[in-house]
């Protein structure tokens, strides 16, 4: 499938302009026209088309001596450059960053309620991230680009040392299209009792910055995200502050908001999804979490830094079973998905858009030619500027796009 037309974005032409048609310019498209059809050149004549948008009814007025419509010379007088439009979904780059400390299987701390429901068995919170992680690759990797980064490593061992803290210098998984399978099958498989090692969470953001970076400047222009998931505060600091192990898991890494800070200056957005996390401040004892830490306090400030806050007083998402952890990295990823569409040739004056139709084979929202006046507060699609080289959707129209990714274009042009 083309990346760049995988929203469906079909292009077809106007043969003539029709005196007889109607048109609703209003913005809700009341044409006689079938949307993706090309009618024929008789005004009286009807056009169905098939699901290519090709034209099925036979002219009758036509002979076996006209034009067919293996003629390049007539397809090219008709349908005046709109089948070379292409309208080019934008692809970002995302790095997801998952947490894969022992904690997350820990018994009885690492299980939780995952489905809300208290009469069905609990289960790992790591089996939660896989399930969850598999949904959204396969649902969004037409959308965007995925790769992966673990921490700690797979070779992080369950030792009170800096066994514990590894993270690998490159990605797990490096960004790339269609990597959904590759990561699902490299990070540890959902019913793993193998896990174990520290958080640490600044390593980890830390190689996936590495992993975004590009000399590509057409890459590098792409919009560029990390996701970070995790179930506590950051340990394992990159520089500890003493040679005592204790520096390793009781001390909080107050390194993590400064290198995600660091990353958004360079224009890579980090979202922050936190696995039950409470807001209590811990206790002064070795059992492997930063003393005197509240983690919730230190996520609302990593998600702060990393300039992809929430609204509201929670600036990371918080989640206390699997169908809110679901919720959360899908509600990122429609927030990460662009309504913008760069056009392959700007249109030209007799150029336009005859129809937009969002989700065509569910609950199908359709608009007319007329775009709207103000994207923040219409539903529709408008041009983002004069220049008509990318169009934007706007309102209900965007917010079904995010939800389906599913959109037709429908350009035509008046050649008459």
């Amino acid at each position: 499938m083309n990346r760049s037309t995988y929203a469906r974005l079909v292009a077809t032409s106007l043969m003539l302009a029709c005196p007889g048609a109607s048109e609703d310019d209003s913005g809700a498209d009341s044409s006689t026209v079938p949307p993706g059809g090309i009618p024929t050149l008789s005004p009286t004549s009807t056009g169905n088309d098939d699901a290519t948008g090709s034209t099925t009814e036979e002219d009758p007025t036509a002979t076996s001596d006209d034009t067919g419509p293996g003629d390049d010379s007539t397809t090219d007088i008709l349908n005046c450059g709109v089948d070379d439009i292409v309208a080019n979904v934008t692809i970002p780059r995302v790095m997801l960053v998952l947490d894969k400390s022992g904690s997350m299987i820990t018994d009885p701390s690492g299980y939780w309620d995952h489905d809300a429901d208290p009469n069905t068995p609990e289960i790992t919170r790591w089996q939660s991230l896989y399930e969850t992680v598999d949904f959204i690759v396969g649902d969004f990797e037409e959308r965007m680009d995925f790769g992966a980064v673990l921490f700690p490593s797979l070779a992080a061992k369950g030792v009170y040392n800096a066994s514990a803290c590894p993270v690998s210098a490159a990605p797990d998984v490096a960004i790339g299209p269609d990597q959904g399978p590759a990561i699902l099958a490299t990070i540890p498989p959902p019913d793993s009792t193998k896990l174990a090692g520290g958080t640490p969470a600044t390593a980890g953001i830390l190689t996936g910055i590495t992993g975004l970076a590009t000399a590509d400047p057409e890459e590098d222009a792409r919009p560029k995200y990390i996701i970070l998931v995790t179930d506590g505060a950051a340990n394992c600091p990159i520089d500890p502050v003493d040679d005592e192990l204790e520096s390793l898991f009781e001390v909080y890494d107050s390194q993590l908001p400064v290198v995600v800070g660091d990353a958004a200056a360079q224009g890579i957005g980090t979202f922050v999804v936190g696995i039950d996390i409470e807001d209590v401040t811990s206790n002064a004892s070795q059992d492997g979490n930063p003393d005197n830490t509240n983690a919730y306090e230190k996520l609302n400030e990593v998600a702060e830094a990393g300039g992809q806050p929430r609204a509201g007083a929670e600036k990371f998402y918080n989640t206390v079973n699997q169908v809110e952890l679901q919720a959360a990295l899908m509600a990122i990823s429609e927030t990460i998905t662009s309504c913008i569409f760069p056009l392959s040739t700007p249109l030209s004056g007799f150029q336009y858009v005859d129809s937009l139709i969002v989700d065509k084979d569910g609950n199908p929202l359709k608009y007319g030619r007329q775009q709207v006046d103000d994207c923040a507060t219409e539903s529709g699609w408008k041009f983002t500027d004069e220049t008509k080289a990318e169009i934007e959707l706007c309102g209900d129209a965007c917010t079904l796009y995010k939800q389906t990714g599913d959109v037709d274009i429908i350009f035509q042009c008046d050649a008459g």
